[in-house]
């Protein structure tokens, strides 16, 4: 049987009537890509190099299951995209192309999910900050009311 597409699991999920049984399918799926699209999403420490929105791009239009590449392939590319050691290294224009290369070779879905996390415009009703942080304890960075004093000061 075929994995699922990370877009998949989050719709599906999204869809389930309980947080219960939210939880429990996306521990069920939990796959280092997943955690990853969640961090880059939800977690403020994790900033994009990349512009906002997406770039242009001919979307990938093979059948479903036969696209050249998926997020669990590429995500050991993510490191590229966001503030760090490694990204803060990588030409710009080099990072855009690393960037448009993987969105061209996704699943349309794919791609766009890839884009909203990048922008931390994840728009799901009930996959939210607080249930992936319930779900998954150690994946984001919590900060205080204190520390988000400092950091505005």
């Amino acid at each position: 049987m075929a994995k699922k597409m990370l877009s998949e699991i989050i719709r599906s999920a999204n869809g389930l009537p309980s947080k219960e049984e939210r939880m429990n399918y996306l521990k069920e799926h939990q796959h280092p890509a997943l955690l990853d699209i969640f961090r880059i999403a939800y977690d403020d420490d994790i900033v994009s190099l990349l512009p906002k929105g997406a770039p242009e791009y001919k979307k990938d239009d093979a059948p479903d299951g036969y696209n050249y590449t998926t997020l669990y392939r590429e995500f050991k590319k993510f490191k590229f995209f966001f503030k760090g050691p490694i990204g803060n290294q990588m030409n710009p224009i080099k990072r855009e192309k690393v960037f448009l290369d993987i969105l061209e070779t996704l699943h349309p879905d794919e791609s766009e999910l890839l884009v909203k996390a990048k922008d931390k415009k994840f728009k799901y009703k009930y996959i939210t900050k607080k249930l992936v942080s319930d779900t998954f304890p150690n994946l984001l960075k919590k900060t205080t009311k204190e520390q988000d004093k400092k950091q505005a000061e």
